[in-house]
């Protein structure tokens, strides 16, 4: 319940007052000085009593009392950080006070009375030690009541259950896909009706089933399967939701079948006109996911045109009725069923992962009985009981659940989703509940909810790892418990790039946020916005009646836009920390946002002037360069989307991303100033790219490199040799190259670099016709290999040169010949992607498959997307 308001508070004490390089006005005013003590004790007593309640909660016993102080710790603390902030930007308005009295006084020319300054100097610094002093004495007090519970009911030390968090582990998580227990006769079922059936008439197949019974992971697997995905010649998927949107749709439908370009100005009738000539004509099969009324179809129905030649629409709804308004007939609906006590039985030991004794099963049977078949309910108690190492523990969250006197399915899974929630550890619940921010069914970006969760306090860099880290282990952790749902790993297939939440699981992220004066969401016109306090603010419907954020602005953290808006006026929000947009005209003034830390990339701020009173920006994306000197201390993602003039001149210990620097700013003096930066973009001239690769050498924390280069000024842009010095970038795990010229075969220096994971050869990054590595020449733990747009014929490599190469991308490859048949050695190979190729490359890599097959290695995906028209005038 305190989780994200203690989090929060303990990154603001941090910031403003902990940090290596605190505000000026907050140095010029002594409120650290003055107050040091006193604000270290109590951040190391608030962090302490957060853990403890914490654990007292996971006990179990005395559960109402520990809820009753940790609601005293959350008000608490939303009050103490509201003063913190409060003050810190009241500062900056005494000081243009001041200089509005010095201009009067110079324009007049009267000689006011000498002011006592010193007096007012300490006087902030007072009212930060009377709130600090304050909120020490509410801490013991709820300190004194906690011990007063353990006592009364015979607990445990704080030592011996802190002890207990140290025993969980997440060794058990697994990459694979989302498998189907019990539900093959569904997925037999649904396939004969796409496939097999032999009406040649566009036919509407639906899914029907309650939240959480597993239509979505059916329908996905059925639109993934080789033999239904060859059945047609165009794919197509869509997620309508709740509140559904017709030009998201529309524009989802249109992006899925191929990516399109600007549809921003293109009206709805455009837009669905565009669909139906892409499906004209073709035998289709398109998913229209979670349909909860009939508006949400006819929005889209129209433009799926019916040419008598087997075409498909499979829709999947909790409701009846939108399955009978939508399908062909009864015999096109399908009913999904619970599972039986053998399969519900099998779906949680899979999702344990754990071997178990017979005691344990002796417990976990009553306990999966009681999710009466509904895979959501279990697979989420499984995560939970996949955390659980002792049989105490099993025994003590079966007694929880026994103690429910729920008998309906709905309530069931409402009593484990809060019982696996009440379990999760206080800075996990914190980043579980973030989640609600995002509109249900949103696919959520990885990296960018990183950067959200930092700029909310809700992550932070701990002593041997960075952020960015600690994020990763977060997301991750989520996965392990079956809490989000991955939709995209990296390239390299090792990191989580993009999930989503299950729509029960984001609706109760959305109630228990409410519930906590955490979040309100904006969902349609004309609702009446309640006179309470809230952090987050999250628009999604479009055109709402913004101006009812006033009533939430004195507590306003973060302003979440998902959809079209009016211009906001930012003045009132004067707290704000982080301003999130889809569209580069919702933003108004950001002068007063003293407290700023997050700016999202579709920002177009021409004035970055207004920013500079953001100490504390973390994420900051501009597209011009008034301002040359930023001294963000914390920012952590830096990227100027025009060619700088000048390179920016700041020092920073925790900047970990700079973008769009060119060549004669990469200066062996300027990297010095960002030792920590784990990813650089570098744009310019070809030659002076390449020579400045070797200032690059001190940046021993750099992970990933993109050098784009471009032929203006340069006379000779025939191939050069990669300049050597990139090899000392030991820590280098990815690499990009675009335009480069580089010789072939003096990319093979490369090799040398440990722990290389991805290369991505992009167009014009090497010329010439002739790839061959030498006997020395191995990539050893190269895992992804991209080449695009390349004159190269000839391609010699042994499969030995490449051994943990797991995926390989050739794209617009005309005159290669053939894919080397060593690779048909390489046991770690999964797929080999082939788009705009010769037809003699595909059949080099069906070759290999048809190998790896004999070695008994991985089956691997070779996908094609040839254009054989493209090779009749080719020559050999």
């Amino acid at each position: 319940m305190a989780c994200v308001a203690v989090a929060s508070l303990l990154r603001t004490i941090e910031l403003e007052f902990l940090q290596y390089k605190p505000r000026p006005l907050v140095l010029h005013n002594h409120l650290i000085s003055f107050n040091k003590d006193l604000i270290q004790s109590f951040h190391q007593n608030l962090g302490f009593l957060i853990s403890q309640l914490d654990e007292e909660r996971i006990n179990m016993d005395g559960v109402e009392a520990v809820k009753h102080l940790e609601t005293k710790l959350r008000d608490l603390a939303f009050r103490v950080e509201d003063e913190i902030e409060f003050l810190v930007a009241h500062l900056y308005d005494e000081e243009e006070e001041e200089e509005e009295v010095k201009i009067a006084d110079l324009v007049l020319k009267e000689k006011k009375p000498q002011r006592d300054t010193d007096a007012e100097k300490t006087q902030p610094c007072v009212k930060l030690h009377q709130v600090f002093q304050s909120a020490m004495e509410q801490i013991e007090a709820i300190k004194e009541e906690l011990l007063k519970i353990k006592a009364e009911a015979g607990r445990k030390t704080a030592h011996d259950v802190l002890q207990r968090s140290q025993l969980l582990s997440s060794h058990h998580a697994s990459h694979s896909k989302e498998q189907m227990v019990g539900k093959k006769d569904d997925f037999e079922i649904i396939k004969k009706l796409l496939t097999e059936l032999g009406s040649k008439e566009k036919k509407v197949v639906s899914i029907i089933g309650m939240g959480g019974i597993g239509k979505t992971t059916l329908a996905k697997q059925i639109y993934e399967d080789p033999s239904v995905s060859i059945h047609f010649d165009v794919r197509a998927w869509v997620v309508a939701s709740q509140l559904h949107n017709k030009r998201q749709m529309l524009v989802g439908l249109l992006n899925s079948i191929s990516k399109q370009g600007n549809l921003e100005n293109s009206t709805d009738h455009d837009t669905a006109l565009k669909l139906y000539q892409c499906l004209k004509r073709q035998r289709y099969m398109v998913v229209v996911d979670d349909v909860w009324s009939r508006e949400a179809w006819d929005d889209v129905s129209n433009c799926f045109p019916d040419d008598g030649n087997g075409s498909r629409v499979l829709l999947t709804t909790r409701l009846a009725e939108v399955a009978n308004y939508t399908s062909s007939n009864n015999d096109f609906s399908h009913h999904m069923q619970l599972l039986d006590q053998t399969d519900s039985w099998n779906l949680f030991c899979e999702k344990v992962c754990k071997s178990r004794a017979a005691k344990f099963e002796i417990i976990g049977r009553p306990i999966v009985e009681k999710c009466k078949g509904l895979p959501l309910a279990i697979i989420v108690v499984a995560g939970l009981f996949s955390k659980l190492n002792t049989l105490n523990e099993w025994v003590n969250i079966a007694k929880a659940l026994d103690s429910s006197t729920t008998t309906t399915i709905a309530a069931t899974c409402s009593k484990i989703l809060s019982l696996s929630y009440n379990h999760l550890p206080h800075h996990l619940k914190a980043c579980f509940l973030y989640l609600g921010v995002f509109p249900e069914d949103k696919e959520i970006n990885a990296n960018e909810l990183a950067r959200l969760w930092s700029a909310e306090g809700l992550v932070k860099a701990s002593e041997n790892k960075t952020f960015d880290v600690v994020a990763e282990r977060r997301i991750q952790e989520l996965m392990d418990r079956n809490l989000i749902l991955v939709r995209k790993w990296s390239c390299c297939g090792r990191k989580i790039k993009v999930f989503r939440v299950h729509d029960l699981l984001h609706a109760f992220c959305v109630k228990e946020a409410q519930k906590e004066n955490l979040l309100r969401v904006i969902p349609g016109n004309g609702l009446d916005f309640p006179q309470r306090c809230f952090r987050w603010v999250s628009i999604q419907s479009s055109n709402p009646d913004v101006s009812t954020l006033c009533y939430s602005s004195r507590s306003c953290r973060s302003i979440l836009c998902f959809s079209e808006c009016e211009i906001l006026n930012l003045e009132q929000f004067k707290l704000l920390r982080v301003f999130f947009f889809i569209r580069n005209r919702m933003y108004n003034n950001f002068v007063d946002l003293v407290h700023l830390r997050y700016l999202p990339p579709a920002l177009r701020s021409h004035n970055i002037m207004e920013l500079f009173k953001a100490w504390n920006l973390q994420t900051l994306y501009i597209c011009s360069d008034h301002r040359n000197y930023l001294e963000f201390p914390q920012l952590q993602y830096f990227r100027c989307l025009i060619i700088m003039r000048h390179p920016p001149k700041f020092v920073h210990q925790n900047l970990q991303s700079i973008s769009w620097l060119e060549p004669k700013h990469c200066t062996k003096e300027f990297f010095t100033h960002v030792p920590n930066v784990k990813k650089i973009r570098i744009n310019g001239e070809i030659r002076e790219c390449n020579d400045c690769i070797e200032n690059l050498v001190s940046l021993q924390q750099l992970e990933r490199l993109h050098i784009y280069t471009s032929l203006y000024g340069d006379t000779s842009p025939n191939m050069i040799q990669i300049n050597s010095h990139i090899v000392l970038l030991k820590r280098l795990k990815r690499l990009k190259f675009e335009y480069n010229h580089f010789e072939w075969n003096g990319i093979n220096v490369l090799c040398k670099l440990p722990r290389l994971e991805v290369l991505k050869l992009l167009s014009g990054a090497c010329v010439g016709e002739l790839w061959e590595l030498q006997e020395d020449d191995k990539f050893c733990h190269l895992i992804v290999l991209e080449i695009h747009s390349t004159d190269l014929k000839d391609w010699k490599a042994p499969g030995d040169h490449f051994p943990k190469l797991e995926h390989l991308s050739l794209f617009s490859c005309h005159k290669l010949k053939e894919i080397p048949n060593g690779f048909a050695e390489i046991s770690r190979l999964k797929s080999i992607q082939l788009t705009d190729c010769r037809p003699p490359v595909i059949v080099s890599a069906k070759e290999i498959k048809e190998e790896q097959h004999d070695y008994l290695n991985n089956i691997v995906d070779v996908v094609a997307e040839p254009d054989e028209d493209q090779y009749e005038t080719d020559e050999d």
